[in-house]
């Protein structure tokens, strides 16, 4: 689920595009994501993706199914040719609740562009992640959220993110369908490797949660994902993190999507 990052300089032959983009467009092969076992799938990228860089993925589908349920989405009719073509053979709906994160080297060639659809999922994906919204444990928020949440992983879960435990990011309402939860994991420790997204937090009463003296964890932003909670996550526990954690990973959020900020009205 979590590429490794490719450090070779050599691209792949059959990418014409050192660097790619938020907004172009993917058809994964079948079965090459947990997300597209049975049949191939457009997929739109949310991030930056080079050599040697791990990139973000939003999913399309033509079916309504998680937009039923509340996720954010957006709706992108197909353009077939020209300098506008987006790749898409049908009508199709990009859902940035269910990301997936990806190596430049995994990518297929990139079959077109969302071009001025992409300010559309900007604001669809600063809607899904939550940004501005607070936790579960705001007075105001809907009953049965779990934005901001501490969970336990499932094992193998745990085993993919090398974590076992994560924060549920996904906004109140469709975090209630406990269907795709957009999760950054927690990692012990005063490590000093840190990505210049990353969020270290000390102290904190959450951290309870994880029993032991943990007092120090680091939040990598980048390795943000959606899982799916019925399979991965293995309880939620009684703890929400505080506001100013959570203010600094939606600053955080912001910072890497290239999204407006949390103190912005635009896209909430």
């Amino acid at each position: 689920m979590i590429p490794s990052k490719d450090h070779s300089s050599d691209r792949p032959r059959h990418l014409m595009l050192d660097h790619l983009r938020p907004g172009h467009v993917f058809w994964m092969p079948a079965g090459a994501t947990w997300l597209n076992r049975d049949k191939p799938r457009p997929f739109a990228l949310a991030t930056s993706c080079s050599p040697g860089m791990v990139g973000t993925l939003v999913y399309g589908s033509t079916q309504e199914t998680e937009k039923m349920s509340g996720a954010a989405w957006i709706e992108v009719a197909p353009l077939a040719a020209g300098l506008n073509r987006n790749g898409l053979r049908r009508r199709t709906y990009f859902y940035p609740g269910i990301l997936l994160l990806t190596g430049y080297r995994e990518l297929p060639p990139h079959a077109g562009f969302l071009g001025k659809a992409g300010d559309s999922l900007k604001q669809a994906l600063r809607s899904a992640l939550g940004v501005g919204q607070g936790s579960a444990a705001r007075s105001a928020s809907p009953p049965g959220s779990c934005r901001g949440r501490v969970v336990e992983l499932s094992e193998e879960m745990s085993a993919v993110l090398r974590a076992f435990f994560a924060i549920i990011l996904t906004e109140h309402g469709y975090s209630r369908a406990r269907n795709y939860q957009i999760v950054v994991p927690i990692l012990y420790g005063h490590s000093p490797e840190m990505d210049n997204y990353d969020v270290r937090i000390t102290s904190r009463s959450w951290m309870r949660a994880f029993g032991g003296n943990v007092d120090a964890v680091l939040l990598p932003i980048p390795i943000a994902l959606s899982i799916w909670h019925a399979d991965d996550i293995q309880r939620e526990t009684e703890y929400v993190v505080d506001d100013d954690t959570l203010a600094e990973i939606d600053r955080r959020l912001c910072d890497y999507f290239s999204l407006m900020p949390p103190d912005s009205n635009e896209g909430t």
